[in-house]
């Protein structure tokens, strides 16, 4: 199973602006994780569809598939951590001089995770189920049959994590 750190929104100084772009053939809600790492509900993209949010550094993000609640990744991770506009343009171009202020919208393009064979087959079979207890009705391996129950569990704890919409 996918374990990842816990995160939450910091302090509000240096702004970041963002357009999330949904590069997935899934529906996906961007979720930004607030003060106390509460999962809000930001907005829900559809296939190529995108989002300008202006955000700050210190704020995470998260992209989910709607329907499975599979975590998606933004940039290539899991948890997406907005870059101010100069610290982006100053990692792609270390040689040019970028100006105090400037400010410009960096794309961030949400795609699917690459996923090992057996935690794909895990979670294709986990859509077949909705509690962890159902599983022990078929006939698994010890391990295999923990491993389903566990990803069911987590699906079941993100559908019910997230607690206020943005309007």
């Amino acid at each position: 199973m996918l374990v990842l750190p816990r995160s939450h929104s910091l302090r509000s100084e240096d702004k970041a602006y963002v357009r999330f772009i949904n590069k997935t053939d899934r529906m996906v809600e961007l979720i930004w994780l607030n003060f106390n790492g509460k999962y809000v509900r930001y907005q829900i993209l559809e296939k190529d569809h995108f989002v300008d949010v202006n955000t700050y550094k210190t704020h995470p993000w998260i992209a989910l598939d709607v329907k499975t609640k599979d975590r998606l990744h933004i940039e290539k991770a899991f948890i997406y951590h907005p870059k101010t506009s100069k610290e982006y343009l100053q990692e792609k171009y270390p040689d040019q001089e970028i100006p105090e202020n400037y400010e410009a919208r960096i794309r961030a393009s949400i795609t699917l995770p690459l996923y090992s064979l057996k935690y794909r087959s895990l979670i294709e079979v986990r859509d077949y189920f909705r509690n962890a207890e159902d599983v022990d009705q078929l006939d698994l391996p010890k391990s295999l049959a923990e491993d389903l129950k566990r990803i069911i569990e987590h699906r079941n704890l993100l559908a019910n994590k997230i607690v206020s919409v943005r309007h």
